[in-house]
């Protein structure tokens, strides 16, 4: 008997350690600015059809804008309102580059996928506010009994 709880707290370890280095490990590997740069730019390539020079082009600005939001992030960390419109501002300014690299059909084509993208989000929030007991009360006769979900 002894055995076996020995023998099932060694194994217990070892699944841990190896989930807990395999977190680590995709942690890590996408925390860098290049490597996000990179998959985004492989990403738009496979589905704009991107050249190899949109391709480095785009990974320059991706490059540049994830650096961009993350020192507007700590320099304006106590104040939300000014990392919202800097995030705004950045996002202009990607835009405009992006659209200066890609063709009129490929842009037109990015703003397709992020509309649904950006659906496909909002979608998936109201989903989550739903399914956690979000009070629910009919609108149309607030006397109504009020029910959770």
């Amino acid at each position: 008997m002894k055995k076996h709880i020995i023998f099932s707290a060694t194994l217990l370890a070892l699944c841990l350690a190896a989930f807990s280095t395999h977190a680590q490990g995709r942690g890590q590997e996408n925390s860098t600015p290049e490597n996000k740069a990179n998959k985004s730019a492989t990403n738009l390539q496979s589905k704009l059809g991107l050249t190899d020079e949109q391709k480095n082009k785009v990974y320059e600005l991706n490059l540049t804008t994830i650096k961009e939001t993350r020192s507007l992030k700590v320099a304006k960390r106590n104040d939300q309102s000014a990392v919202k419109e800097g995030y705004t501002e950045i996002h202009k300014q990607y835009e405009q580059s992006l659209k200066s690299i890609l063709t009129a059909e490929q842009y037109s084509n990015w703003k397709t996928i992020q509309s649904e993208a950006r659906a496909r989000k909002q979608k998936e929030i109201a989903e989550e506010t739903g399914k956690k007991g979000k009070f629910n009360a009919n609108e149309e006769d607030p006397e109504e009994e009020l029910t959770w979900q």
